[in-house]
């Protein structure tokens, strides 16, 4: 990182005035104009070589792995409402609603991910290890861009229930049933089982 601040430095001229927050501006203004005009190239991106774009890209991953994702238990654990609530909406006999939706942020979409055990990592992601990880599963913005979205199927077919995932509209497999697109709606409860009760008061070592 220490060199991508200097290079930027160099590039526009400056004898390291601008610091990580500056850099780190800098990148966020180029995606989000990207974002919103992909016709015209932001004058920020032209701050940046290719090398550069990756090192940022790390920092991020780096920063929500460890906000929202897999550095903290504590942290994916609290996507345990969002799936208990989905898993008590498919056991319901009831023919409406169809279907619920939840529209909420990227922090509660990556704890989600990372609940359901989805893009994890062998080890985890740290800064020193930049050069091992070109190749990572937790890419922030391939994982959650925007318009990001993750669906769950209930398919009943003779009483035997069984449930598709689907992230940003593609199948993906659980951990549950990682050789199948459909899992088992039983085998899927009995896997996220542990995860279903949601003790905060145990999670964050509240006095009660």
């Amino acid at each position: 990182m220490t060199k991508t601040i200097e290079g930027i430095n160099k590039r526009l001229g400056f004898d390291n005035e601008f610091d990580f927050s500056d850099v780190h501006a800098m990148y966020m203004t180029c995606a989000f104009e990207t974002a919103w005009n992909k016709r015209k190239r932001s004058p920020w991106c032209s701050v940046f070589s290719n090398d550069d774009f990756k090192v940022m890209e790390y920092a991020e991953d780096l920063k929500y792995y460890w906000i929202d994702g897999y550095g903290h238990e504590l942290t994916y654990k609290q996507a345990c409402p969002a799936l208990t609530n989905m898993i008590e909406f498919f056991q319901t006999n009831e023919s409406l609603p169809k279907s619920t939706v939840y529209f909420t942020h990227s922090g509660t979409l990556l704890k989600m991910l990372a609940h359901l055990e989805l893009y994890k990592e062998e080890k985890h992601l740290l800064a020193d290890d930049y050069d091992k990880n070109s190749d990572r599963n937790w890419k922030v913005s391939q994982i959650d861009s925007f318009g990001t979205n993750l669906i769950f199927i209930l398919f009943d077919c003779q009483g035997r229930k069984k449930v598709l995932t689907m992230h940003q509209e593609d199948i993906v497999r659980l951990q549950s049933c990682p050789n199948s697109d459909l899992c088992d709606f039983d085998t899927f409860i009995n896997y996220y089982n542990k995860d279903l009760e949601c003790p905060f008061d145990t999670m964050c070592e509240n006095e009660l």
